[in-house]
């Protein structure tokens, strides 16, 4: 994978013209590669710093630029090895150039995530805390962003540890048992074994409990509003936008499309899909814009369906055609300033809480549709509240979980004590596997491969 005695080297900055862009180094050969690239007064010596300098090309002389060196020396750094950054104007000429000059003095192109992966292998982030990295970067709102420097500091970690605790000091109660029966240890007390079994269960079913949330937080929610034409859907993306993001006509059937605005509530990234009517299509644009729609519903997180509230019967009796899926359908009775009755869904043998009387026209409603999306976001969490965003975390949990589950079957039939030492042990490998122990090489190339060059 990694090749480590290698010194590395990768632009750290996004692509694309900037202000500033950061050329970073790490290995044996930082110190020394960086002493023929970089012309200061102050000599380069082992110490933290910034040096103000030129930076040339070691083969012609060149001055390319000057700007500012960052040292720090092994073991305080980000790898834990020398790292040395290059801080200069952000030109992708100047970058590229300053890249090539580095490979040619001994560095090698870093892989994504090689920084990272360093720092973990040298003991300064446990496996959940380098994921946390890439989840840091990528985060689209600030309960992302929150949530990750909550794991990357080791929020996450300091949760699952003590629990790891207790399933090696319940698997080593057994193993005693088996081993050394003939040497006077007590009996078991299963009642008391039984109730500690429980005790981590739980606390495992509130860490799966916290996916879901966790999920939106990280990726965001995905809400899809569709209906029949010209019943408003359009009217309403732009009014929660707040700007005029789709075409908004007297004439039906104007999307054709799907259009997608976003919006932030709670720190939640929103994503707001305007959709093609879902009606019977006339031609051959109606039916990919119909099909797209169908694809929308099928991947979104909410589905508010619009009625028209002045004729609700013809909406209505769509949506019975539509099949959507109940459990992420909510449904919207727009244009309520002609409306006939305050509540319009009445007969319709709908929920009544799954309903919202609303007004594009006038505004009316359009509070209680930005709060209903801010309740199904359920992120009031805590300070001290850990939650899973990643997949691989939870499908751990769920393995450890399910030992759990099994082993209290095994308690109950009175199953020999061989039996429940192998579930408790595999219990504890799930956990430890969060942080970073009992993987196979490839299990890391998965992890680190999906971070970007430079991290």
């Amino acid at each position: 994978m990694y090749h480590l005695e290698d010194t590395i080297a990768a632009i750290a900055t996004p692509a694309g013209v900037g202000g500033l862009g950061i050329v970073r180094i790490s290995g044996d050969e930082a110190f020394p590669i960086a002493g023929r690239l970089f012309m200061t007064a102050k000599p380069l010596d082992r110490r933290r710093q910034i040096l103000f300098g030129k930076f040339k090309n070691p083969k012609t002389g060149e001055i390319l630029d000057e700007g500012l060196l960052l040292v720090m020396p092994k073991p305080h750094s980000y790898t834990t090895e020398d790292v040395i950054e290059f801080h200069v104007h952000g030109s992708p000429a100047l970058l590229e150039q300053l890249m090539e000059i580095l490979v040619d003095l001994g560095a090698r192109l870093a892989e994504p995530g090689e920084f990272t992966y360093r720092a973990f292998l040298h003991g300064r982030l446990d496996l959940a805390q380098a994921e946390a990295v890439e989840t840091m970067v990528s985060a689209q709102g600030d309960a992302a962003r929150r949530q990750a420097l909550k794991q990357l500091t080791g929020g996450l970690s300091a949760h699952l540890e003590p629990i790891e605790e207790v399933l090696k000091s319940l698997y080593l109660k057994i193993e005693a048992r088996l081993e050394f029966s003939d040497d006077g240890i007590p009996s078991l007390d299963q009642e008391k074994f039984g109730k500690e079994v429980g005790g981590v269960k739980e606390e495992l079913r509130k860490l799966l409990e916290s996916y879901q949330q966790g999920k939106v937080i990280r990726e965001g929610l995905a809400v899809a509003l569709v209906g029949p034409p010209n019943v408003g859907k359009s009217s309403l993306l732009n009014a929660l936008l707040g700007t005029s993001r789709a075409i908004v006509t007297p004439i039906a059937g104007t999307t054709r499309d799907v259009v997608e605005g976003e919006i932030r509530l709670k720190g939640v990234r929103i994503r707001l899909f305007d959709t093609a009517g879902i009606r019977e299509a006339k031609n051959v644009v109606e039916v990919e814009g119909i099909r797209r729609s169908r694809q929308v519903i099928e991947e979104a997180d909410v589905i508010f369906w619009l009625v028209d509230a002045a004729h609700p019967q013809e909406s209505l009796k769509e949506l019975k055609e539509a099949l959507l899926p109940k459990d992420r359908t909510h449904y919207l009775f727009n244009k309520m300033d002609l409306a006939k009755t305050k509540e319009p869904w009445k007969g319709s043998n709908l929920e009544k809480s799954r309903c919202i009387a609303l007004s594009c026209e006038t505004g009316e409603g359009l509070t209680q549709v930005t709060e209903k999306i801010e309740k199904l976001i359920q992120t009031p969490l805590g300070s001290e509240d850990v939650v899973l965003t990643s997949a691989r975390h939870q499908q751990e949990i769920q393995k450890a979980f399910q030992n759990l589950e099994r082993l209290q079957g095994l308690i109950s039939a009175k199953q020999p004590f061989e039996i429940w030492a192998e579930e408790l042990r595999e219990a504890a490998l799930s956990i430890g596997r969060i942080r970073g122990r009992n993987l196979p090489a490839t299990a890391f190339e998965d992890i680190f491969m999906k971070f970007c060059i430079g991290k």
